[in-house]
């Protein structure tokens, strides 16, 4: 599963990308499915977040914890794995 954070090379874009390499074992853990992090330079002024090229969210969410809460509800809801499912 390869997550991107698209934006501005800001604070907060920086922010984001920090948090998902802190908790990218976790996520992979979690989703059961190793986890790619990527920045791209966007137009946004917020960051965005897109996972396997589909976006799902743009902001800064409150902390690291929201952030996996974020990304699993994304991945449940929209079928975003990107490896088959067992």
């Amino acid at each position: 599963m390869k997550i991107t954070i698209r934006g501005k090379p800001n604070y907060w874009r920086f922010t984001v990308y920090s948090w998902l390499l802190e908790v990218k074992d976790i996520l992979s853990q979690e989703i059961g499915e190793d986890v790619e992090v990527e920045v791209l330079d966007g137009e946004s002024d917020l960051p965005e977040l897109y996972i396997n090229e589909h976006l799902i969210g743009s902001g800064v969410p409150g902390e690291e914890g929201y952030l996996i809460e974020v990304i699993k509800k994304a991945v449940a809801i929209l079928g975003l794995r990107s490896s088959r499912q067992e």
